[in-house]
């Protein structure tokens, strides 16, 4: 019984943390298009992040992102930018985010390819999250074993 409950904490716990760097943490620098537009909601009615669109309104953000930041603006600047000309509308909310990121996954945006690589990254982690807790909790159940004695 306990085995289990420390196979589904660990599955929880790497899920947890793969998840989070996904929807909040953006791996592009600040100083690229990528990077700017992790922070900024696609301009049509879909809920996407405007990173992870590629219809034409989308592209034709990131293409102002783009020459902006060949032209010397910085993410800020260009951020102030798209809040001026768009509003409210054009910034993200941390739910509007886990929005558009659960929508993209649950649309079928994602290759087979990198759902099994993901899988198996997942699987491998909760093995040694696994495997690091129970090592740890033998070694505390040994420990009250010799101090019993």
């Amino acid at each position: 019984m306990t085995r289990a409950i420390v196979g589904a904490v660990s599955l929880g716990v790497v899920i947890t943390i793969l998840a989070a760097r996904y929807i909040f943490l953006v791996s592009a620098s600040d100083n690229s298009v990528m990077g700017v537009s992790h922070s900024l909601a696609c301009p049509c009615e879909c809920p996407m992040v405007l990173e992870d669109c590629h219809m034409s309104c989308g592209l034709q953000w990131k293409n102002n992102i783009g020459d902006k930041l060949m032209a010397g603006m910085s993410k800020e600047e260009i951020m102030a930018y798209f809040f001026k000309r768009y509003g409210g509308e054009a910034m993200l909310t941390p739910a509007q985010r886990m929005a558009g990121k659960w929508y993209q996954v649950s649309r079928g945006g994602y290759p087979v390819k990198d759902m099994v690589l993901f899988t198996l990254v997942t699987l491998v982690w909760t093995a040694l999250v696994y495997t690091f807790i129970m090592t740890g909790m033998d070694w505390i159940q040994a420990r009250r074993k010799g101090a019993e004695q």
